[in-house]
């Protein structure tokens, strides 16, 4: 996706309602510049588009004509009517039948394609039916994959198992990549056989990219690594403030655990006063260049609350359990730890 797409995308799913936004049910919709920009819950997008549509939500329906691209994300999206330019879709069930005069990029979970392509198709999911005809090329990933469409192009696919129908037919060559050389079985009436081609699946990577399969390990390691980061960042500060300045740290946790309430009425009292100086001295010109200074004094202190808080928490959990308060710096600086822990792991 172009970043340009992407970033607009992006703009959709935080837009604030301007002049000429409408709200219906929670939804947000602007019109700029022919561009729709749409970000909300369950929405039915009604109105032709005359630009290019970004649309965001929780379950998206598109049933009236797209003069240009269409960047959808969403838990359920469904496309009903003509596209003229690009369909990006991004989603967990994905159902598109229409008339699409531009390129594919379907990503989802469960994914059905009705609809008549005019040129090529980008298709990764988890279950693929793909029953419209397609004038280009096709590059499909799946576990499960339904064909029963005609394709006049190449195609390059990647699947577990494949159900082929009786419309199924590729006119170009079949490139299938396989592992461990266990390649389903393609019927004659799809390919000749002259036009098969089997390579390993560790090629997939190299010739069209990572698979979905390599995309949610690297989601996974990229979480891992983040929590843990994390969680050792949260644990380095406060060992720093527990050998600089340990009677301070015993105040602060005291005084939490015995007024717990009053202490976070405090802290969104100290930021709200800061952030808001900051703001009133922008209003007087002069006092506008301390204005990303006072975001960043709170922002500092609302990460060493959150390392407090961290902190405290731990401890918290640790007396529940019977224990009794460590003396020694090491094991209080493994209670600063395990307060971020705990909630990541419960969530």
């Amino acid at each position: 996706m172009p970043a340009k797409a992407l970033t607009a995308l992006l703009v959709a799913l935080v837009m604030m309602p301007a002049a000429t936004a409408a709200q219906e049910d929670d939804v947000s919709t602007t019109v700029f510049a022919d561009d729709r920009y749409i970000a909300g819950g369950d929405y039915e997008i009604d109105d032709e588009t005359t630009g290019d549509l970004f649309a965001a939500g929780e379950e998206i329906t598109l049933s009236a004509p797209v003069a240009g691209a269409a960047h959808m994300a969403g838990r359920r999206l469904s496309v009903a009517a003509p596209v003229a330019g690009a369909l990006y879709a991004a989603g967990y069930e994905i159902s598109l039948d229409g008339a699409f005069d531009g390129p594919l990029s379907v990503f989802g979970a469960e994914v059905e394609i009705d609809g008549s392509l005019a040129r090529n198709l980008r298709a990764f999911a988890s279950d693929l039916s793909l029953s419209g005809d397609i004038a280009g090329s096709a590059i499909l990933a799946a576990d499960e994959l339904e064909l029963d469409a005609a394709i006049a192009g190449d195609v390059m696919m990647t699947v577990r198992e494949v159900d082929f129908g009786e419309g199924a037919r590729v006119d170009g060559q079949v490139i299938l990549y396989v592992e461990d050389g266990d390649a389903p079985a393609i019927p004659e009436s799809v390919a000749p056989p002259d036009r098969i081609e089997i390579r390993d699946l560790e090629a997939w990577d190299s010739d069209v990219g990572p698979s979905m399969r390599d995309l949610r390990r690297a989601a996974w390691l990229a979480a891992i690594r983040g929590f843990a980061f994390s969680v050792l960042l949260v644990a380095a500060i406060a060992a720093v403030a527990i050998f600089f300045i340990p009677g301070r740290v015993v105040r602060w946790r005291e005084r939490a655990l015995a007024e717990p309430g009053r202490s976070l009425a405090w802290g969104f009292g100290a930021l709200s006063l800061i952030w808001g100086a900051g703001v009133v001295l922008a209003f007087t010109v002069f006092g506008l260049p301390l204005l990303p200074a006072a975001f960043l004094i709170g922002a500092a202190l609302a990460y060493g609350g959150y390392v407090l808080g961290s902190y405290v928490l731990g401890v918290a959990i640790w007396l529940r359990l019977g224990n009794v308060m460590p003396d020694s710096a090491l094991p209080k600086i493994g209670l600063a730890a395990l307060g971020p822990w705990l909630p990541d792991c419960l969530r």
